[in-house]
């Protein structure tokens, strides 16, 4: 049976918000902790908007059989818009040509007929690890469940994870055990769709699952405890994805940028 109200007086956490803590604790603290009227400005990015653009193409051409690329398009365009008039900071703006034309690209290419979807975007929010001793709810949208009993996640990253990477990542482990509290059963493929390349990893979550979902459990009591947040030494993580580079390294991180 689906569960999808959580628990009321426990935290409610994302795949995407731990994956945040483990990868830098400082910028979890500038995204989650500080009071919102005080927290530095999350800057934009060009990116992580073709990503969420080909989401909704994806979505869209299953759910509605519109045109993927006029979506895709529609959703950059609009998005774009909207930040330069709310004067946001864009980040990677001289990327958005390239990444019109990427996304054009996977759309025109992706291969429809390969899956075959029984829910777009499913939204849960489950308490984890189970209802009877649960300490967080989590929540999260899984990209694509196939009628085969598949989990499909699509990505439009330049490269691939490795397989120790899909085999222990966090969104995928939450995803494998969310379908298994909803349907009951576990999924049989657990699936990273590279967009760019149209190749599917298969992720081997399975392996180990018990001690993987411990380890979750383990950095997730880590996160909501936390009072200290140790920003990570910079590298190129810092300067090409974090939105608050410049709070954590100031003037040096403007000379360093260029």
């Amino acid at each position: 049976m689906k569960i999808d109200k959580g628990i009321p007086g426990i935290p409610t956490i994302s795949a995407s918000k731990l994956l945040v803590y483990k990868t830098c604790a400082q910028q979890f603290y500038y995204k989650y902790k500080v009071p919102y009227n005080n927290r530095p400005i999350d800057d934009k990015n060009v990116a992580a908007l073709l990503g969420t653009a080909i989401h909704k193409a994806i979505e869209e051409r299953y759910r509605n059989n519109e045109n993927p690329v006029a979506v895709f398009q529609r959703v950059m365009d609009e998005t774009i818009t909207q930040w330069q008039n709310e004067g946001l900071k864009i980040n990677f703006a001289h990327y958005y040509t390239t990444a019109l034309s990427v996304g054009n690209k996977i759309l025109r290419t992706f291969d429809w007929d390969q899956f075959h979807p029984m829910e777009l975007e499913h939204a849960f929010t489950l308490p984890f690890p189970n209802k009877h001793r649960p300490i967080v709810n989590v929540t999260g949208y899984i990209d694509l469940i196939d009628s085969r009993a598949w989990v499909v996640y699509h990505k439009s990253a330049s490269q691939a994870p490795n397989q120790d990477e899909l085999d222990h990542n966090p969104q995928f482990i939450f995803y494998a055990w969310a379908y298994e509290q909803i349907y009951g059963h576990r999924p049989v493929r657990v699936i990273w769709n590279h967009v760019r390349t149209a190749k599917l990893y298969e992720a081997n979550i399975y392996h180990n699952y018990e001690d993987k979902l411990e380890q979750l459990t383990n950095d997730i009591i880590a996160m909501i405890e936390a009072k200290h947040f140790v920003r990570r030494k910079m590298d190129k993580v810092c300067k090409t994805e974090c939105s608050f580079f410049q709070n954590c390294y100031g003037d040096r991180a403007s000379k360093d940028a260029e």
